[in-house]
C-alpha cells in the first residue's frame, strides 16, 4: 500500500503529537457579513461567523450562519471543529454542513496535519464523509518535503483509488529559488503518466515579489508536446498598501491578440486594525471596455439593528 510505505520513509523525521481534543469553548467574537443591494443602495445583513476558543485561546471551532429575512431568523450554515497538538499546530479541521430539514449536522472533509520535529507541515490528508457507511474514506493527500535551508522544495500529490486501496501519485511542485533565499520565483508542476509511469511536465508558475516579500505578480503557463513550447492561461497583479492587499486582478491570455485581457477583480478594504472590513468583486466587460461591479461585502462586529442575535 502506497501510503504505509510513504508513512515509512518519512516517520524517522515525523513526530505524531498528541491530539488535545477541545471539551468545552467559549464565544470569542462575532464578525457579521452585510452584502450590498444595487437596487435599494443599501447594505442588507448576509451572514455571521461565531469563533469559539478555549481556555489557551485557540479557535476549537467557527460556526457560519445565515440570515433568513423571511423568517427572520439565523440558521446553521456551515461549521469547521478544530483541534491541535501540544505545540498549538491545528491538526485536525473536520468540516460539516447543516441539513435543514432534519436540524443535524453532516460530515464532509476532514483535513489531518502531520508536521515534522521542526514544526513544519509535512504531510496534509484529506477525506470525505461516506453518509451510507459512516465512515471516512480518503481522497488526496499532500506530502511536504523542505531542501536544506528548510525551504518548500517538493510538493506531491497523490489520489487515493478504493477500489484497488492504493494511493496513486496525480501531481507533482516543484519549487526554486533565487540562491537558495527568499521566497519561490517559480513552481513547476508535473503529471503522473500512465503506462509508463513517470512525471510529464505540465505547467509553470512564475512569481514576482515587492520589497516586503509580498507576491505582486503570479503567471501560469501550461506545457504543449505538440508544439514544444509554453503557452500562457492565466496571470494574476496584486497591489499592496503596507502589508495589506488592496487589490487582485485576475488577467487572460488572449491568442489572437497577444495580450493579457482582463477577466476578474477584487478590491479590499481595513480596518485600523488592519483586519479585513469588505470586499468588492468585478468583472470585466469587454465590450464596454470597463469593470463591471458583481457584489460587495462588508464584514464587522457591529450587530445589525431590529435583529435578535
Amino acid at each position: 500500500m502506497i501510503l504505509l510505505l510513504v508513512q515509512q520513509i518519512i516517520s524517522a523525521q515525523i513526530e505524531m503529537p498528541d491530539i488535545i481534543k477541545v471539551q468545552e469553548a467559549a464565544i470569542a467574537d462575532t464578525s457579521y457579513t452585510y452584502q450590498w443591494n444595487e437596487d435599494k443602495a443599501d447594505w442588507e445583513i448576509y451572514a455571521r461567523d461565531l469563533h469559539f476558543i478555549d481556555d489557551t485561546k485557540l479557535v476549537t471551532s467557527v460556526l457560519k450562519q445565515r440570515w433568513y429575512p423571511e423568517e427572520k431568523v439565523w440558521d446553521n450554515y456551515q461549521q469547521t471543529l478544530k483541534n491541535y497538538d501540544n505545540r498549538g499546530n491545528e491538526v485536525q479541521s473536520i468540516l460539516q454542513e447543516w441539513n435543514r430539514s432534519a436540524k443535524d449536522w453532516i460530515n464532509v472533509q476532514m483535513k489531518t496535519t502531520t508536521y515534522d520535529v521542526r514544526g513544519n507541515e509535512a504531510e496534509i490528508l484529506y477525506q470525505e464523509w461516506h453518509r451510507p457507511t459512516g465512515e471516512w474514506f480518503n481522497t488526496v493527500v499532500y506530502l511536504i518535503s523542505y531542501n536544506r535551508d528548510f525551504e518548500k522544495s517538493e510538493v506531491v500529490v497523490r489520489t487515493y483509488a478504493g477500489m484497488q486501496n492504493i494511493w496513486d501519485n496525480y501531481m507533482r511542485f516543484s519549487f526554486s529559488y533565487r540562491d537558495g533565499f527568499g521566497p519561490p520565483y517559480e513552481v513547476m508542476v508535473e503529471t503522473w503518466g500512465k503506462p509508463d509511469n513517470r512525471w510529464r511536465t505540465f505547467g509553470r508558475y512564475n512569481l514576482s515579489y515587492n520589497y516586503r516579500g509580498k507576491v505582486t505578480e503570479e503567471t501560469r503557463a501550461t506545457w504543449s508536446e505538440s508544439q514544444r513550447d509554453w503557452i500562457l492561461g492565466v496571470r494574476y497583479l496584486m497591489s499592496y498598501r503596507r502589508n495589506n492587499k488592496v487589490e487582485d486582478i485576475e488577467q487572460r491570455w488572449d491568442y489572437s491578440a497577444r495580450r493579457w485581457v482582463n477577466a476578474a477583480r477584487k478590491t479590499f478594504e481595513y480596518d485600523d486594525a488592519g483586519e479585513i472590513s469588505g470586499e468588492t468583486f468585478y468583472r470585466w466587460d469587454r465590450s464596454y471596455d470597463q469593470w463591471n461591479l458583481e457584489r460587495r461585502l462588508l464584514y464587522t462586529d457591529i450587530k445589525p439593528e431590529g435583529i435578535e442575535t
